[in-house]
């Protein structure tokens, strides 16, 4: 934390915006006063055993220690890199600014007052709309080549009325061997959520539009 500081990546460490079963995530702010997130993961045995399944498989990460502590420094490391390679091709990610050990600094969604919502947590005027929007970033993560693997209106924030991904340091390349599981799985949890919101889609039909060419 000290040499985020001593290099000028933030300058002061402000109040908790989220908390989780992994990592909390803080609101922090640079010298210049804009707003930073830094997601710290706990260094933790509870934190390892529910990372673990997505570091194993991945080619990225085959010399990895199966031990806690370089786990969990792979994981801030996945999640940079992971965020970089979506934002690359077009999904809308937080943009990555620095990974630290178990530390990652990226860009804060939200303004002075509150982080920007969930979509669980909104009331969309357009539902298709924002739809739309999701198969547009689902369609940047397969061009990217990788599976969210954990996909849900609870891992997409809505922010001036715009669909932002985040929490993607489970991610997975395409060749990973529970790869096509996981998509199939972030493809249900879409469905669902915007089936309850009267808009025509299946898991079948949502397949078929992310990966038609």
């Amino acid at each position: 934390m000290a040499s985020l500081i001593s290099d000028g990546v933030i300058s002061t460490l402000d109040y908790p915006v989220s908390t989780g079963k992994e990592a909390n995530v803080f609101h922090a702010t640079d010298g210049s006063g804009r707003g930073k997130a830094l997601k710290i993961y706990r260094i933790a045995t509870a934190t390892f055993r529910n990372i673990a399944m997505y570091i194993e498989g991945d080619p990225r990460f085959k010399r990895v220690k199966r031990a806690t502590k370089p786990t969990i420094f792979a994981w801030a490391q996945k999640e940079y890199k992971n965020l970089v390679r979506m934002g690359d091709a077009g999904v809308r990610v937080p943009i990555p600014e620095r990974v630290l050990d178990n530390i990652v600094v990226m860009e804060y969604i939200g303004d002075e007052t509150q982080p920007a919502p969930s979509l669980r947590e909104v009331s969309l005027d357009s539902p298709a709309s924002a739809y739309r929007d999701v198969v547009t970033n689902l369609r940047g993560i397969r061009k990217s080549k990788l599976v969210h693997a954990d996909m849900s209106e609870y891992n997409l924030l809505w922010w001036q009325d715009r669909i932002v991904v985040i929490d993607v340091g489970q991610a997975v390349p395409l060749d990973h061997p529970r790869a096509e599981e996981w998509f199939r799985r972030d493809v249900a949890n879409i469905a669902r959520f915007f089936k309850r919101l009267r808009v025509d889609v299946t898991p079948a039909s949502l397949e078929q539009e992310i990966l038609r060419d």
